[in-house]
């Protein structure tokens, strides 16, 4: 069963934009956040063949010349996955290309950087399942990549984190349900923002459902150990023979005889409110631990 994660690249991989200039800035994240050079060729490897394939289709459209070789390796270690992989000669027409992004009016427009980060979390994003924590990151192996790519979040009021992982790796992060659900938003995930809302309901429902019951628990709870007490003093005064007033001796026949109703129950039997039946108990429990000392 495939991850939200992937289910999200899925949706996004199906997003071709009619403007070729937004195409250009998502290839142009793509290969320069997932890809690497090795052998004079550029390597583009994800676990979503889906967003293999898009960097396939995109770099014939740009470089009608140019074959990419497809591969498929299995990851050894963790959950020993297919890794996907696309090469593509690194020739000159390409690294020309590839250094548009650093042209100051690389993504001057706002459909550009959307395109931008699309590609971006497509190379090299996550999001968590909106029934766990939530968290949506982008990591890159060039601190100078992940800052680049949280400048624009900034540049489209995307508050974004950054941390080093690890000696190599960089990444930049949104915590809040909010963000998240914006920025997939944005970037094209309709279907997987629709699941997100709704997970996220049903999980806001959950929370409230659980502090009502334990809040009433602890309310019955109160109630019982309360009861105890008041029999317990009862109890004393009885064996004790204690002399008690009128109204104390109906409110202790009315306990005994309801050892379970709440002090707002039992007030209702009486006839009184629950104030005064708190006295009533207050001036038993005293006089219990009178004749108990004794």
């Amino acid at each position: 069963m495939a991850s939200y994660a992937q289910d999200v690249k899925n949706e996004l991989a199906r997003i071709f934009d009619a403007d070729k200039d937004c195409l250009r800035a998502e290839l142009i994240a793509l290969l320069s956040v997932g890809a690497k050079k090795i052998d004079g060729r550029i390597e583009f490897s994800s676990t979503n063949a889906a967003a293999v394939r898009k960097v396939i289709v995109l770099t014939k459209k740009f470089f009608p010349n140019v074959k990419p070789e497809v591969a498929a390796l299995r990851r050894k270690k963790l959950t020993k996955d297919l890794s996907y992989i696309a090469r593509i000669f690194f020739n000159d027409e390409l690294k020309t290309f590839l250094a548009e992004a650093d042209s100051p009016d690389f993504l001057k427009r706002t459909r550009y950087k959307v395109a931008y980060l699309r590609g971006a979390f497509l190379a090299k994003g996550t999001v968590n399942r909106p029934e766990g924590q939530y968290f949506l990151e982008m990591s890159t192996r060039s601190a100078a990549t992940t800052n680049f790519i949280r400048t624009q979040m900034e540049k489209l009021d995307f508050r974004a984190g950054f941390y080093q992982r690890r000696k190599n790796i960089f990444v930049v992060w949104l915590r809040e349900a909010d963000a998240i659900c914006d920025f997939l938003g944005m970037i094209g995930a309709a279907e997987a923002v629709e699941r997100f809302e709704i997970a996220r309901n049903v999980k806001e429902v959950r929370k409230q459902v659980t502090c009502i019951v334990n809040f009433e628990t602890a309310a019955l709870n109160r109630a019982v150990d309360a009861a105890q007490r008041q029999i317990a003093d009862i109890k004393i005064l009885i064996a004790k023979k204690a002399p008690v007033t009128k109204r104390q001796q109906e409110t202790m026949e009315m306990r005994l005889e309801n050892p379970s109703c709440t002090l707002a129950e039992l007030a209702e039997k009486l006839g009184i409110s629950r104030d005064g039946l708190k006295y009533r108990f207050k001036k038993i429990r005293k006089l219990a631990k009178k004749f108990s000392r004794k």
